[in-house]
């Protein structure tokens, strides 16, 4: 849930603030520059200087105020997705999509929407976080920085902080894209000093009394402010100055408690107690304090200027002055140590029943109250789910005690960890489970520990471990497991296919067909969805069609699979392929039409921007482009790509091909393979390279095309690939012929087997239709036989490959010849060549 306060510049007022002119300047410099950080210890006036400069000029400009709940990478990026929106209203329409991705901690692919979506944005804009020092969650700085590095020039960061910023800044400072705003500039100078005592704030001081203030608090203005408001009610200013001293570290315990004692009884204990929430509205202060007058008490301290900031136009949310807060909340600590715990439970229960549910268990967590936090946590579960980074850090913070009698949290502890790529402490965790399943409570959840356990092994890739983890849990749990099924009907893949994860597919084939085959006959069991369409596309790889199509099939007749969109989504692609590579590419689009109105998902925008991904690559096998796609599809090939789902980028790279901006997707080939060879990830190595051969070779460059096309081929022979090469069509025919040319010339080289290569392309002949349009009536095995000649086959050999007899190939030969007229091979194939089908 947004809250809309966050996002309004506070409001100041103009009487009473004192003109910086040096603060404008290095502020107006920041339009100049990619990053602007404004930071210094608390009180040094960072938010007034930021607003009362947004005040005096004309810049549109967007603010978020920042709070320790927002240590969540979606929490932190929908807040700005939000502001930015209030400039561009289609800004959150375009990105939002993308937030998923922010699920497993990957933030480059919503970071690159972010970016394509600023740069088509025509004004100059400048976005402000505030209280940014309340972020202390590594991944979002990395995100930041990420964002820095391919910031538009006419978008503008401006960074309020306490601290100096935690990620690198120095090629920012080299290459003058920051400005640095800090205490040395911030602070009040004695001129300043002056004009503040004496214009702003009323007081008749002398120029060297104030210069003693402004001395002694090193010009805090925080401090200077808190000493005129406390000199207003003095009657002695000599006095008071007189003893006003001590560290500045003690300045402001000292300063806050001369206003505070100033108060009366009421006023102080509705202070204290309403202290303990970052943000105040009347229904939530008498929630906690009892009192009925509570939006007045609000709108009192509001006129009084006691250190309250108003978050709204209408008066309705508050917020105490960050220092305030502090202070109050010590002394609240102290005062209130016997019912400091009650206080917490009722901001709680208020905050729950208005859905501010990570408010709600901050507040737990601030009572001590783990174990009714666990339980607000599991309670709420399926809206809590998706806030990786607090969740994270809630259930990191929760002592063991709080996990007893709650194998849920347990469960949800173990995913989170999984999806956020920490294997090693899932693992452990899992292992600490697993002592206790001899426990007559956990007997019960045995199930669903060796599920995890299995799961956390198959990303290891430990797939013996896995198969033992997997026969464990079909055992206790045959019927399944709720776990199983979490995040099936979002877009948060961290991979195109489970076969990524194997570099061996003859492995991958003794897998899947072993739980498929398993779990074929259970009429309840969704689960093997995702099984099914990972064997279906197994199949499909290596050329079985029929059988990759009745697992395909499985998925889409089975009522249970059908609710979940990831696995409906993978069978209707693979159906679609299979349809193409069988000639029925009007049945290949209605499969991707028909998914579309069954995708019921938070996620579907990302859903459908993959179905029309696989449209588009159905256009371009069928020899045409879909420019509206390279326009629609929010990628292009300057990304900067996160591993994670690569198939929408080679999607883009035969694109840019068909289009003769073949440099452009070598550029996008070469970072995706940089990408999934550090991961080793054969799978997607095999479809990168043979890409790039195809780049290389409609680029002209024959050497580089044949040398990228030989590295393809020894990746992809242990696993028999086949049909990554034949969707290349005829062009790759052409490719490998040239391939095994250059092999019989050069027979000394170690390379991939020429028997493979050979097989590659005589199925590929089998698939193309290279000789319509010559006039010549010759068949598809007459065409086969001149190709083998081409490869310096014998007849027998050619007998043998074809499985037919030499007698059969004498006659083929002289058909070949009558319709070619000639009379030899020789003049057989230079024939051919001449008609291009060699």
């Amino acid at each position: 849930m947004i809250l809309s306060t966050k996002l309004h510049i506070p409001q100041t007022r103009r009487d009473d603030l004192v003109e910086r002119a040096t603060i404008t300047e290095l502020l107006n410099k920041g339009l100049k520059s990619k990053l602007t950080s404004v930071t210094a210890p608390g009180g040094y006036g960072k938010t007034t200087a930021l607003s009362q400069w947004l005040q005096q000029s004309a810049v549109p400009a967007v603010w978020i105020s920042l709070g320790s709940q927002d240590n969540d990478l979606i929490e932190f990026w929908s807040y700005t997705i939000a502001a930015v929106n209030s400039k561009n209203p289609q800004f959150a329409e375009t990105v939002t999509p993308y937030l998923s991705s922010l699920k497993s901690g990957a933030f480059e692919p919503f970071i690159s929407a972010m970016i394509r979506e600023l740069d088509s944005y025509s004004d100059d804009l400048v976005i402000i976080w505030d209280d940014y020092h309340v972020i202390d969650l590594v991944p979002i700085h990395a995100s930041v920085a990420y964002f820095l590095a391919y910031l538009p020039a006419h978008i503008h960061l401006y960074i309020i902080s306490r601290a100096e910023m935690p990620f690198p800044t120095a090629r920012l400072q080299t290459t003058d894209q920051m400005v640095k705003i800090t205490i040395q500039e911030l602070r009040f100078q004695l001129a300043e000093g002056i004009r503040y005592f004496q214009d702003c704030m009323g007081l008749s001081l002398s120029g060297e009394k104030i210069a003693v203030l402004v001395d002694r608090t090193e010009g805090w203005i925080s401090g200077l402010y808190l000493a005129a408001i406390s000199l207003q009610r003095s009657s002695n200013y000599s006095d008071f100055i007189r003893a006003f001293s001590g560290e500045h570290r003690n300045i402001s315990d000292f300063l806050f408690q001369e206003v505070f004692s100033l108060q009366s009884s009421e006023i102080q204990s509705f202070l204290l107690e309403t202290s303990i929430v970052d943000r105040l509205n009347g229904p939530l202060c008498e929630s906690i304090t009892g009192q009925v007058n509570c939006q007045e008490l609000l709108e009192m301290l509001e006129q009084h200027n006691l250190f309250i900031v108003s978050l709204d136009d209408q008066r309705e949310w508050y917020r105490y002055h960050h220092l305030f807060s502090g202070f109050l909340r010590r002394l609240f600590r102290q005062r209130y140590a016997g019912q400091s715990k009650e206080l917490h439970v009722k901001a709680a229960r208020w905050l729950e029943e208005h859905d501010f549910l990570e408010e709600a268990v901050e507040q737990l967590f601030m009572g001590g109250f783990q174990l009714e936090a666990s339980a607000l946590i599991e309670k709420h579960l399926q809206n809590l789910h998706a806030k990786r980074g607090v969740l994270y850090r809630w259930l990191r913070d929760l002592p063991e005690s709080c996990f007893t009698g709650k194998p849920g949290i347990q469960f949800l502890f173990v995913k989170v960890m999984v999806e956020t790529n920490e294997l090693e402490l899932a693992q452990a965790r899992l292992r600490l489970m697993e002592d206790k399943l001899s426990d007559p409570e956990w007997k019960p959840y045995a199930g669903t520990v060796h599920f995890l356990s299995a799961a956390v092994s198959f990303y290891r890739r430990d797939f013996r471990r896995a198969n033992e983890y997997f026969e464990i849990f079909d055992r206790h749990t045959p019927e399944g497991s709720y776990v199983q099924m979490i995040e099936a009907n979002s877009y948060s893949m961290y991979f195109d296919t489970l076969l990524s994860f194997f570099n061996d597919l003859h492995d991958a084939e003794r897998f899947f067909n072993k739980w498929t085959k398993v779990w074929e006959e259970r009429d309840n069991y969704p689960y093997a969805g995702f099984f099914y369409n990972t064997y279906s596309l197994l199949l499909y790889e290596w050329n079985r069609l029929e059988e990759a199509e009745a697992y395909a099939e499985r998925v889409l007749r089975s009522t249970c699979m059908q609710p979940y969109a990831l696995i409906l989504l993978g069978a209707s692609v693979n159906a679609a392929r299979i349809c193409q590579a069988k000639g029925d590419s009007a049945k290949a689009f209605q499969w991707l039409e028909w998914v579309k109105p069954k995708i019921n998902s938070v996620d579907k925008t990302m859903f459908m921007r993959r179905i029309e991904a696989e449209k588009a690559n159905l256009s371009l096998a069928n020899g045409s482009m879909d420019e509206r796609w390279l326009q629609t599809c929010g990628i292009k090939h300057t990304d900067t790509i996160p591993l994670g789902p690569i198939k929408e980028y080679l999607i883009l790279a035969s694109a840019l091909m068909e289009r003769r901006e073949v440099d452009e997707a070598l550029q996008l080939l070469e970072q995706l393979y940089l990408l999934v060879d550090k991961a080793d990830r054969t799978w997607d190595k095999v479809k990168v390279v043979i890409l790039q051969s195809m780049a290389f070779y409609r680029k002209g460059e024959l050497t580089n095309a044949v040398m990228k096309l030989e590295a393809a081929l020894q990746l992809a022979e242990p696993g028999k690939y086949i049909r990554s090469f034949l969707d290349e069509g005829v062009k790759m025919a052409e490719l490998l012929r040239e391939y095994i040319r250059q092999r019989q010339i050069n027979t000394n080289r170690k390379s991939a087997s020429m028997l493979y290569a050979r097989e590659l392309l005589l199925i590929i002949s089998d698939y193309t239709n290279e000789t319509a349009g010559s006039g010549v009536p010759i068949t598809k095995q007459e065409l086969k036989i001149l190709r083998m000649i081409d490869m310096g086959l014998s007849n027998k050999q050619i007998a043998e490959q074809l499985q037919i007899t030499s007698e059969t190939v004498k006659s083929h030969l002289k058909s070949m010849y009558r319709k070619l007229h000639v009379n030899s091979r020789e003049q057989a194939l230079k024939q051919g060549k001449e008609l291009k089908w060699l």
